[in-house]
């Protein structure tokens, strides 16, 4: 999740699903008054949590200032709206699930998982279409521009066409899978709503002191802006302010409804959706109430989510699969898209490669040779991209962003193996969310984890 002061964030819900286990509409389940009934407080429900969890997050958030930072001022002519973004995106999206609650054209669970399918191929295809439109433009004199981009408005549309349908049956699955984890605060009810619109979230630039890696300055940009502005403002950005900087395109973004990445793959969807809901379920408790009091509780907040999204994206997955091999819960944390998950060397050690980086880099930071470490990382980047991986700048403010996920390999936070290790010690997911829940700073995460660990040992014979 990206904070972004002085804006709202917002909430909402799929539809209702059957018992644990097993997905089927609202019209097998209901009768047409009850799905009026539920309807309207569906809508009651959306609008009270978009009022409130703005006001859990700020009064979570640390002090605001009215002095823009350099990053801000930069960026203003391309600075992105949270508040517009939950006007153009989140009536749409309720209006939408009213209809659907008609009896008429009620699609069944086969042609939603069809559609579902049909959807992500889509993409696939819009994906290789829009290389190719790119490739030709890029030569003009070899033609054949025009039908490449109709190819790519009419593969756009057709997948435009399916969104709002495909958005809500993965909500539906992830409540199901929510519900079974038993983290919901009534028997059918889940709290927040589930509410995600595939999209293109923004583009978030940030810096770095050069003498180490820290998250200094950042702000959220227009997902439209071209890639040779955002160099600019990087190149801006270090040159008159001695800082390190970096632009890309985030996976996701916790406002309401939450803005999760379209292009990727299925599985990765469904894992980036549960993520954000639990940024949802966080904002109304004390950890993510304290998620930007420090660093470290940045970290614990993003690599919990990451953990939590994981086990709920894959059961949701699990539920949609239809006789198709989920993916496996603890598979590796993919790189960034901006790390290169296209055209990669599959034989390659991205993770190892990158987590002994991060450690050199830390290593002559601390001894203060920056320009030396500097030097170091145009040479591992250029390693990077002769392996398939078209890393566009390595730097403090690369290792900064990506560090926050304690998980990612360009981290070298000991917060993913205490957060494994606490899962472990916990008998289910939802022992383990509740625990974190109420924990307000990360030394008393580690009192907790110690705690549990003395349990642990003096049971064991």
């Amino acid at each position: 999740m990206i904070e972004q002061r002085g804006e709202s964030l917002a909430i909402r819900t799929g539809p209702l699903s059957d018992s644990p286990g097993r997905y089927c509409p609202l019209s097998t389940r209901f009768s047409s008054l009850r799905v009026a009934h539920i309807s309207v407080a569906l809508v009651i429900l959306k609008w009270g949590v978009l009022a409130l969890l703005p006001l859990m997050l700020v009064f979570g958030a640390a002090s605001d200032t009215f002095t823009l930072n350099p990053v801000q001022r930069v960026a203003m002519p391309h600075r992105y709206s949270i508040t517009g973004w939950e006007v153009r995106n989140f009536p749409d999206k309720w209006l939408h699930l009213l209809t659907t609650l008609l009896p008429v054209g009620e699609k069944s669970d086969s042609e939603k998982r069809d559609d579902l399918h049909k959807y992500f191929d889509l993409g696939r295809e819009l994906l290789i279409a829009d290389d190719a439109l790119n490739r030709a433009m890029a030569d003009p004199v070899a033609g054949g521009v025009a039908p490449l981009q109709d190819d790519v408005e009419r593969l756009t549309a057709e997948r435009l066409a399916l969104r709002d349908g495909v958005e809500e049956t993965i909500e539906s699955a992830l409540s199901t899978a929510i519900r079974e984890s038993g983290l919901t605060p009534w028997e059918r009810l889940v709290f927040p709503p589930v509410d995600i619109r595939l999209a293109g979230p923004p583009v978030l630039l940030l810096t770095s002191p050069r003498d180490r890696i820290e998250r200094q300055h950042e702000v959220l940009m227009d997902p439209d802006i071209s890639l040779v502005v955002r160099e600019r403002l990087e190149d801006s950005l270090m040159a008159d302010h001695d800082v390190a900087a970096i632009s890309f395109q985030v996976g996701g973004l916790a406002a309401y409804p939450a803005s999760v990445l379209d292009s990727l793959p299925m599985e990765y969807t469904f894992r980036a959706s549960a993520h954000e809901w639990m940024h949802h379920y966080m904002a109304f408790r004390p950890l993510g109430q304290k998620m930007f009091t420090s660093p470290a509780m940045v970290t614990l907040n993003e690599t919990l989510a990451d953990i939590v999204g994981r086990e709920i994206g894959d059961r949701a997955g699990e539920l949609l699969s239809d006789g198709v091999d989920p993916p496996s819960p603890q598979a590796a944390p993919q790189p960034a898209p901006e790390s290169g998950l296209h055209g990669r060397d599959e034989h390659f050690g991205f993770n190892e490669e990158m987590r002994e980086t991060r450690l050199r880099v830390d290593e002559l930071l601390a001894k203060g040779r920056v320009d030396e470490a500097e030097a170091y990382m145009e040479e591992r980047r250029l390693f990077f991209v002769e392996n398939g991986y078209p890393i566009r700048r390595l730097n403090q403010a690369y290792f900064a962003f990506h560090g926050t996920y304690a998980e990612n390999a360009a981290s070298s936070s000991p917060i993913a193996g205490q957060l494994h290790r606490f899962r472990d010690l916990s008998p289910d997911l939802r022992t383990f969310v509740l625990r974190m829940a109420d924990i307000s700073s990360y030394p008393q995460f580690l009192e907790r984890l110690e705690v549990l660990e003395r349990e642990t040992a003096s049971v064991v014979p």
